[in-house]
């Protein structure tokens, strides 16, 4: 998640999928995982795209994160996911963009052989400089197939809430069609995936109401390195929006297209240590002039995996 991108799904059919799934493992695994990461931040141009706030200045952010991840597989075929994660992120002279997000999530998948069926939740909290600032709700249901052992594909639905704390003129609801194909190599350690998001967002305001859509791609490679498996990743982006509704002071509506750019490394120090350098570019173009800008971002982070 980008430090200013809030995007973050029920187990509706946690009971059904359940009830269909045919024989008990002979064992249930239960599994669990942590992590707790510290770091520095610079971001060339602090902004909260939510709210169309563009700062055109620099500074740097003291970022922590918290995360916990629990998995059980009461049956052979049937999995449950439960998650918490909090991150914050504290400017050092822009503290009025400070910016602290919780995720709770939970998750159901049942594996039909053919193809697994699942259903998730994402609920999030965002504080901005300490006050409420935006509730964030993502329901996803899913299809998904190993095909072999080098390619993997990922079909999902997803309905989206948003609700603002103090504009409501900017809650929304969405919809959302996304595919995902994955490509490995027959060693497993590297792949290359490909993605597209067709979306469309309805606000209160309809200036706000957009359809848009995502195209994405991402490579990432494992290799031994000075005794230990470092892992390597570039990743680029592409999100075009075309919004409804004509600006206030403007007969034109407002019409947005976003690359980004980034490459990550992360670097075992042992078995439980991780620093990991990132380096992100992010084109942000529109006929709106505050979010027409330019955003480069690097950081540092310290990592401890339980």
């Amino acid at each position: 998640m980008n430090s200013k991108q809030i995007t973050l799904s029920s187990c509706s059919l946690i009971l059904a999928l359940s009830i269909a799934a045919p024989v008990q493992a002979q064992e249930d695994a239960f599994n669990w995982s942590g992590k707790l990461q510290a770091g520095y931040q610079y971001d060339s141009n602090v902004n909260v795209r939510e709210l169309d706030q563009n700062t055109e200045s620099s500074d740097q952010a003291l970022v922590t994160e918290a995360q916990l991840s629990l998995q059980w597989r009461p049956w052979r075929n049937l999995e449950l996911k439960a998650g918490a994660q909090h991150s914050d992120y504290a400017y050092q002279e822009f503290d009025a963009f400070d910016l602290a997000i919780t995720t709770l999530n939970g998750e159901a998948s049942y594996d039909f052989d053919l193809v697994k069926v699942g259903v998730s939740r994402h609920d999030a909290n965002a504080k901005l400089a300490g006050d409420d600032f935006l509730d964030y709700q993502l329901d996803t249901l899913y299809l998904s197939r190993l095909w072999g052992q080098q390619w993997f594909t990922r079909f999902a639905y997803e309905d989206t809430e948003k609700q603002f704390a103090n504009i409501s003129e900017r809650d929304a609801t969405a919809t959302a069609y996304s595919g995902d194909v994955y490509w490995f190599t027959p060693s497993a350690q590297s792949f290359i995936t490909f993605g597209y998001t067709d979306r469309d967002e309805t606000a209160q305001d309809p200036q706000f109401s957009y359809a848009g859509s995502i195209v994405r791609l991402r490579w990432q490679t494992q290799t031994q390195l000075w005794g230990n498996k470092h892992t390597w990743q570039l990743g680029w982006q592409l999100e075009d929006r075309n919004y409804v509704g004509s600006m206030p002071d403007r007969s034109a509506a407002r019409d947005e297209q976003r690359q980004s750019v980034h490459a990550k490394w992360q670097i075992p120090l042992n078995d439980l240590f991780r620093v990991t350098p990132k380096l992100e570019y992010i084109d942000n173009q529109s006929n709106f002039g505050a979010v027409d800008y330019q955003e480069t971002t690097a950081s540092l982070n310290l990592s401890v995996h339980f």
